[in-house]
């Protein structure tokens, strides 16, 4: 579509249980930074050195960033890493569920279900995978 309505992806929003011990467990444990916070709304904003923003949304409702497709739980949200073997050894470390974790071919794949009981995905492309993009 020439005009395209969309430009990109603004920000991703997820459901979280306690604001201030969200923002804590996603920067020690992920490496996010705290962009802004507003109590009153209860909602932060939460950066990497890329890509969109991560929008926490605390509620008493139970609810997940997650989906189901053939009987098998999915995340919503996918992070590319460089550093998959420490994340999964950090995650196990601190008592993480981690639900899937193995090379896939194309690189190596991890799932794991946050404080929260969102699962999250990330993935580190292989070397001959990234050679054959550019």
């Amino acid at each position: 579509m020439k005009d395209a309505f969309l430009t990109k992806l603004e920000h991703m929003q997820i459901p979280v249980k306690n604001l201030s011990e969200s923002i804590d467990w996603y920067v020690s444990n992920l490496g996010f930074q705290l962009e802004g916070r507003s109590d009153e709304h209860h909602h932060a904003f939460l950066t990497l050195d890329e890509g969109p923003m991560l929008m926490l949304w605390e509620t008493k409702e139970e609810t997940n960033a997650n989906f189901i497709f053939k009987g098998q739980l999915m995340p919503v949200l996918l992070y590319s890493t460089n550093h998959i073997h420490k994340l999964h050894d950090h995650l196990k470390e601190i008592g993480v569920e981690i639900t899937f974790y193995q090379d896939e071919g194309f690189g190596w794949v991890l799932k794991f279900i946050d404080l929260n009981g969102n699962m999250w995905g990330v993935i580190q492309i292989t070397n001959s995978m990234k050679e054959a993009n550019t």
